[in-house]
Parts: structure tokens; sequence; C-alpha cells
């Protein structure tokens, strides 16, 4: 299997992420959240969603893209007393386990600035079940580059 190249998203890679987006949440969600939230209308909703947060997307926020197979979204101010917030980490359910998540996340830490420990733990609550969630906040990110590795 050939390198997947990642490249910075624009507005026109919206459908092609949501794609990745959906598969990928009925691939891990599957018994976790409602039929009904990964049914068809999943698909339109995330067309939606990502049409606007590309469209919305500050000089400073970083989402990459590994065609049909993956993307990352960091915002660079998204989380208000941490700074940069990774928002979306995905890849195809198919392309998993080969480093591409690690590769984009790489990616994603050379772009921005900051932080990488723990500093909240909680749960959302996402189609009647609770979900835990961690903050983790990166004070090196350049190191966290490295780790992933990044060498491009």
């Amino acid at each position: 299997m050939t390198r997947q190249p990642i490249r910075a998203a624009t507005v026109v890679d919206a459908d092609g992420i949501a794609a990745v987006h959906a598969v990928s949440w009925r691939s891990a969600y599957r018994g976790i959240f409602k039929d009904s939230t990964l049914g068809p209308a999943l698909d339109g909703e995330r067309r939606a969603h990502w049409s606007g947060k590309l469209a919305a997307m500050g000089s400073d926020d970083t989402v990459l893209v590994a065609d049909g197979v993956g993307f990352i979204a960091v915002w660079a101010k998204g989380d208000p007393g941490f700074g940069a917030y990774v928002d979306n980490l995905h890849v195809h359910p198919e392309r998993r386990s080969a480093g591409l998540g690690r590769r984009l996340l790489g990616g994603a830490m050379r772009r921005v600035a900051g932080g990488g420990e723990i500093v909240d733990r909680g749960f959302d609550e996402i189609d009647g079940v609770q979900v835990p969630h961690s903050r983790i906040a990166w004070r090196d990110a350049a190191r966290l580059a490295a780790e992933c590795g990044v060498v491009d």
C-alpha cells in the first residue's frame, strides 16, 4: 500500500471529509449511538457541518486531509484557557492501524503552537449515553510532531 499524501484541506474538501467522518462514526459508534443517529441522515448532516466549519476556518486553524481515507481538524483558539483544540481525527476503518492517524496528528502539531498532558476528564452525553472525554494540553507541539514521526 502506498503512503497516502497529506495536504491542507479547503472548502471543496467538505464532501470527502464528511464521507470519512460518517463511515468512521458508523464503524466506531455502532452499538453506542442510536441507529437513527448513524443512519442515512448522518451523511447530509456531516456535509453541512464540514461545509460550515471549513468556510469559517481562521488563518491559524488546521484541517489536514488524506483524500478519501482520513483527516484531522485542529482549531487554534478552540478551547478557551487551553488554546488549540483537536476536534476530530478520523481514519477510514479499512485504513486504520497503518500509521495514518499518527501522521495526521504529527502534521497538525507541526502547524500549531503550544502544548501533552491530560488536564481534565469528564463525560459528554451523546444519544442519552455518557461518553468519556479527556482534555489534553500540549506544552511542546514540536516534540509531539517528532514522536509522531513527522519528518517533512
